[in-house]
């Protein structure tokens, strides 16, 4: 028995010296294929965030515009981002487009959110498969142009349906009417 044990022991001894005798060049190539499998994380990760915001701007977009044209639709989509940049709301597409008011359970209040659709008690599941895929089409593209592509809004991060006249309106400066709705700043 302590033939084994002295044994395993010196088995402990020897794998332990033989793993902490690597070549320079073998800690380099550790190193460095741990920074690839960190850099496929954080592309991986970065891909899955963008995707829900990706997600997020398309709802918005199809609930908001999708009897709109491309730029109805990219009207929408770039209030959201203006937002989005705005110190005065949320720092991701997700976050400004779930804003609201929640009651005591942290739930949205019915009628008191940013976007009405989101607390119209209606299902926020698109419909329209045809329609939420030029939602999505049109989101990619406000997503991958902010910044770069004009704001046909003129920098608006309120809108409304034109139809009707809400009690905000007065106290931002009209800046164009695109299709169905007026934008605001």
């Amino acid at each position: 028995m302590k033939l084994s044990s002295i044994l395993t022991g010196s088995l402990s001894l020897i794998t332990i010296v033989a793993v902490t005798i690597l070549t320079v060049e073998e800690l380099k190539a550790q190193e460095q294929a741990a920074i690839e499998r960190n850099a496929v994380i954080e592309a991986e990760i970065a891909d899955l965030q963008y995707q829900e915001q990706l997600q997020c701007m398309a709802l918005n977009i199809y609930h908001e515009a999708r009897s709109d044209s491309t730029l109805g639709q990219e009207a929408v989509g770039m209030v959201t981002m203006n937002r989005v940049y705005s110190d005065k709301y949320p720092d991701t597409i997700c976050d400004v487009v779930y804003q609201s008011h929640l009651n005591s359970r942290g739930n949205p209040i019915r009628n008191k959110c940013q976007f009405s659709w989101y607390c119209d008690g209606k299902s926020d599941v698109p419909r329209d498969k045809v329609k939420f895929e030029e939602a999505m089409t049109n989101a990619k593209w406000v997503m991958n142009n902010y910044g770069s592509e004009r704001d046909i809004t003129g920098g608006a991060v309120m809108y409304h349906a034109s139809y009707v006249n809400p009690y905000w309106s007065k106290a931002y400066t009209k800046t164009s009417r695109i299709e169905s709705h007026i934008f605001y700043k």
